[in-house]
């Protein structure tokens, strides 16, 4: 019984992380949710526009952010150190560069409104500022 309490409590405390970030975008993007898949892909660069051909602009966050450690465990499935290592391989071989990171949320949203086909992820519990959205991410 007691072993069954403690997975309980595990299962639940990482609903409950996932829960603290949310993936926003421009504003101006049509769509509403994206896979687990396109958002892995996006941030990894393997897709690079958007169903309507606008180039898609990942902002992701420093490496040292709790935010960032949230997204990387439970959308990109990959440690800091395995994402780090990915991209040192990207630049080498295909000249693909991390995505750009930033200090905080506040920036976060100040570039994803700017952009028309920006993508990022920010604390779930503070306020979304004009010109950015919240975008659902689905497990398929």
């Amino acid at each position: 019984m007691k072993t069954l309490i403690i997975t309980l409590s595990l299962l639940f405390s990482s609903v409950a992380l996932a829960q603290k970030i949310v993936v926003i975008v421009n504003e101006n993007n049509a769509l509403q949710s994206i896979s687990k898949d396109q958002l892995r892909d996006f941030f990894l660069k393997k897709t690079k526009t958007w169903p309507d051909g606008t180039p898609v602009k990942f902002f992701d966050r420093r490496e040292e952010s709790r935010e960032r450690n949230l997204f990387l465990n439970n959308y990109i499935e990959r440690s800091s150190r395995e994402v780090e290592t990915f991209w040192i391989g990207q630049k080498l071989y295909t000249g693909h560069s991390a995505p750009t990171q930033v200090n905080n949320d506040s920036m976060t949203m100040a570039l994803i409104s700017r952009f028309p086909g920006a993508i990022s992820y920010v604390s779930g519990d503070i306020p979304l500022k004009s010109g950015v959205k919240k975008i659902e991410v689905t497990q398929d």
